[in-house]
Formats: structure tokens, sequence, C-alpha cells
């Protein structure tokens, strides 16, 4: 992982993320890009890029199809996206799309480069978009993993693989919100994954909820 290119719209925004890799990530090559159709020229122009950062919101171009034209110019591109949306369905098309994670604005840089890094880690495989897309638990036993989860916590994840939010699984479960978003963290964690796609795939290749994918 050695060059990135960065694609968000506020420029106050872009310049400190790069600051922040810059001295989290030494040796990082950062490409920034202020839309989608000069993100595009960026990557023509730079055949060293291999991983990708993005807001799914641009002003000249939906993140779905972004994602998908990004694919088409560089298929092995590995892309994480940043957003501040917490819409698990935003979630859900960034990953039909061909993103390999989905990681909230709110996390820290240390996160950003833990995310980075996992999605890199991963192996390539074909996604439903006939784009590379990666495995979120590789070629772990899936249900070994759910295994490990507590009962609390497959509550949790079976409100999750129904597209429950964090406040409609508190009112569910009768426990706060914040509560609720420990939970999940720690779902995340146990899975290996960075996102709630990444779980409920896990969860329903695992065969627990739903029907195997």
């Amino acid at each position: 992982m050695t060059a990135v290119l960065l694609i968000d719209d506020h420029a106050m925004f872009r310049e400190a993320l790069v600051m922040a890799m810059d001295y989290s990530v030494p040796g990082l090559t950062i490409h920034p890009a202020a839309s989608g159709h000069e993100a595009l020229d960026v990557l023509d122009r730079h055949s060293a890029i291999q991983n990708v950062i993005m807001d799914f919101y641009l002003p000249d171009m939906a993140g779905a199809d972004l994602l998908k034209r990004l694919r088409q110019r560089r298929a092995r591109l590995r892309i994480l996206v940043l957003s501040a949306s917490e819409d698990p369905e935003d979630e859900r098309r960034a990953m039909d799309a061909g993103a390999q994670g989905f990681l909230n604005k709110s996390a820290s840089c240390q996160e950003l480069a833990a995310a980075l890094q996992a999605i890199n880690d991963a192996p390539l495989l074909s996604g439903r978009s006939g784009a590379a897309a990666t495995l979120p638990a590789g070629a772990q036993d899936e249900a070994a993993l759910l295994r490990a989860l507590t009962p609390r916590q497959l509550e949790v994840l079976r409100l999750m693989c129904d597209g429950l939010r964090n406040k409609e699984i508190s009112e569910q479960l009768s426990m706060t919100e914040k509560t609720v978003k420990t939970h999940v963290s720690a779902i995340l964690g146990t899975l290996g994954v960075l996102n709630r796609t990444q779980a409920t795939l896990v969860a329903r290749r695992g065969g627990v909820f739903g029907k195997p994918v």
C-alpha cells in the first residue's frame, strides 16, 4: 500500500486527512481529488494507485456510479468508502458497486489505517457486480466465528441482518443506543470485518441467519 487516491469534495477535510495519513502511515503517497471526474483523471495519470478512499456523496457523480467507473478502469483497486452516512442502505449500495469496506468519518486515523490494511490483506474474489471484491472473513470458518459471539451479540447481529439501525435495535432489545454501538463494535471485531454489510454476509454464509450466500 504505497499510493492512495483520496476523493472528497470538502477541501478542509481532504487536506486534514492528507496530513493525518502522512503522519500515521509513513511512505504513503496520497493523490487528492475533489470530484468524481477529477478522480478518474488522476487514476488514469497515476498507474501506481492501487487503493482508493472515497466519499459516497460527491457533487458531480453518484457514489455507486463512481465505484463502477473506477472498477472499469482498474479492476483490482482496493476501495474504502469513507462517509458521514450511517444509512445501512448506503453501505449496501457501496458494497454492491464494488467497495471492499465502508467506514464512518467519525473513525480515528488509526482506524482508517487499519481499515486500509484490512482490505489490502483480504483476498480478491468476484463480487455480485462482476468486479473484484473481498471476502470479509477470508478463508475462515464463518460458523466458528459466529459461535465466538455472546448470546446478546447474536441477538444484535440477527437484528442487523434484518436491516435495523442502532436506535431500532435498542428499542427491540430494551437497551441504550450506546450499548448497541458497543455490541456492534464487538461483533465486527470478532468477525474480523469492517462494517455491518460484511457482518451480515458472514452471518448468512455461516447459515445462521437466513439463506447462505
